[in-house]
């Protein structure tokens, strides 16, 4: 079994959650879609976590901007990616992290599964876009038969919001079914959704896990409070503690 995780966004609560109940299904590998940091208070503990557990872990718009000093942020999320470098480089082990997200590539290709932050066009800065609108849904659905060539199912993070594209339509999981079946062949858009900040209105962990041809998506409580809390006691803007209460 895989678990794919993506925008952990230095939420440590979350994430040991997460590491907790994989442990206890079984899990033998994981993908991360990237995002690791920004945002969060945490971004040691979560980044030390990510090196040494995730066989993969992406290149995402916040490891870019730690990394080059260059976004395309508002000015919460800038000022909170500035406080995660000055976080890090603050102490020896922080800086081996700082290489080690200079060294993450954009997308990485496992045998027929293609791991992207963004989407297959731009794979760290591109959104896919959310399933209620019925043109870029469309849209999505489309570049299934047209550009998925050389994988079937493309995971994507980036967009905090998880659902499904296939050629049959759009599939958004939901507490009464989590658990849908890819056959070996179909195409797929899958979007995992947050560990660290959920924005679907569901304040809850969001990851996947792939069990052969068994995509289940899980939704999973956390110590919101301690998060916010600590969110808080670094200095960071409050609106960051108080969006994780609301999955926004």
């Amino acid at each position: 079994m895989i678990a794919i995780v993506s925008d952990l966004h230095s939420n440590l609560e979350a994430l040991e959650v997460v590491m907790d109940h994989c442990e206890k299904l079984g899990v033998k590998q994981y993908l991360c879609l990237g995002d690791v940091i920004g945002y969060g208070p945490d971004p040691y503990a979560v980044s030390t976590i990510a090196r040494k557990t995730f066989s993969a872990s992406l290149m995402g718009n916040h490891e870019e901007a730690l990394v080059t000093g260059k976004h395309r942020f508002n000015p919460l999320a800038a000022r909170a990616i500035d406080w995660t470098r000055e976080e890090l480089g603050s102490r020896a082990e922080g800086i081996e992290s700082l290489d080690w997200f200079r060294q993450r590539q954009p997308f990485v290709l496992k045998g027929n599964l293609l791991l992207v932050h963004g989407s297959i066009y731009d794979p760290v800065h591109d959104y896919v876009d959310e399933p209620e609108n019925p043109v870029e849904s469309q849209q999505m659905i489309d570049t299934l038969s047209r550009d998925f060539s050389g994988f079937d199912i493309c995971f994507v993070g980036h967009n905090h919001t998880p659902f499904m594209a296939t050629k049959l339509g759009i599939m958004v999981p939901h507490d009464g079914h989590r658990t849908f079946r890819v056959p070996k062949g179909h195409k797929a858009y899958v979007c995992v959704g947050s560990v660290g900040q959920p924005r679907d209105r569901d304040n809850r962990v969001s990851f996947a896990t792939l069990d052969e041809d068994r995509l289940t998506f899980h939704r999973l409580k956390y110590d919101i409070q301690k998060t916010q809390t600590k969110i808080l006691k670094a200095g960071l803007n409050r609106f960051l503690a108080e969006r994780l209460g609301e999955g926004l």
